[in-house]
């Protein structure tokens, strides 16, 4: 299992006036977005291990009563773990859980985008191992299993788009404009913002392009924000609770995960 914990410089240098900016983005985002009203969900990707930074990010969103998508990947879960994760959120209904990837593993060449469920694979395996991944979820998590895929880096391919209906799943999570569409019965969940795998040299340009993110996602009307809490420090989570509760109170913000829009929330 290999996580990158690099940290973003926008976390070791986050400029002083984010706040100020944070609610000024949220303010654009809503007054292009239609009847001034958006969803916003969350989705923690990486997800299998517990430890202090899972604890402190879970904890956030249970400060703040908002909901959370937990995106884990199966090979990387046992049941102590499970349980462990458990512990960890309370057990609350807060949180949803769903599935990322199989190992977590690129198998594309050097030089090309990094897939784990790409063309560099026979559509045979690619079947095989979300088939696995989504019987495992299943077995160790039971009910609490959501059955929605969010492929490792955000990419996947029509094989294995088209394959995911049949085993059961009834939603997809990735980058916004990703392709290929996904095929009918297979709800589009789309990451509008990213946290914390961002690479600009620049805090500032950084902060800027993080909130365009945002104003950009709440205006579609419906913005999702991906995390992953193993890049996470202090500063990082000092911004989420401010971004939690910014978005909190707002009347015409609806915090939901992915159990809520696929019940038609």
């Amino acid at each position: 299992m290999i996580v990158s914990n690099n940290l973003s410089p926008l976390w070791l240098s986050l400029p002083e006036d984010h706040r100020d900016r944070l609610t000024q983005a949220v303010d654009r985002g809503l007054s292009q977005a239609r009847d001034g009203r958006a969803v916003v969900f969350f989705r923690a990707d990486d997800v299998a291990v517990p430890g202090k930074a899972f604890t402190a990010m879970a904890e956030a969103f249970r400060k703040a009563d908002a909901p959370l998508n937990m995106a884990v990947v199966p090979s990387w879960l046992t049941v102590s773990r499970w349980e462990a994760l458990r512990r960890a959120t309370d057990g609350g209904d807060l949180f949803c859980w769903c599935q990322h990837g199989w190992r977590h593993m690129n198998f594309e060449a050097p030089g090309v985008k990094k897939r784990e469920f790409g063309q560099a694979r026979p559509a045979r395996d690619k079947r095989l191992d979300l088939s696995k991944g989504f019987k495992r979820l299943g077995d160790i998590l039971g009910p609490d299993f959501t059955p929605v895929f969010s492929p490792p880096w955000n990419r996947c391919d029509g094989d294995s788009l088209a394959a995911m209906p049949a085993i059961g799943f009834r939603g997809i999570s990735r980058t916004v404009g990703a392709g290929p569409e996904p095929p009918e019965g297979l709800a589009d969940f789309p990451v509008c913002m990213d946290l914390h795998t961002r690479k600009e040299a620049s805090p500032e340009v950084s902060l800027t392009n993080m909130l365009e993110e945002l104003t950009s996602g709440l205006a579609s009307g419906l913005c999702g924000v991906m995390l992953h809490h193993q890049r996470m420090n202090e500063a990082a989570f000092s911004f989420l609770s401010g971004l939690l509760a910014e978005l909190g109170g707002r009347p015409s913000v609806g915090l939901a995960h992915f159990g809520n829009l696929l019940g038609g929330w």
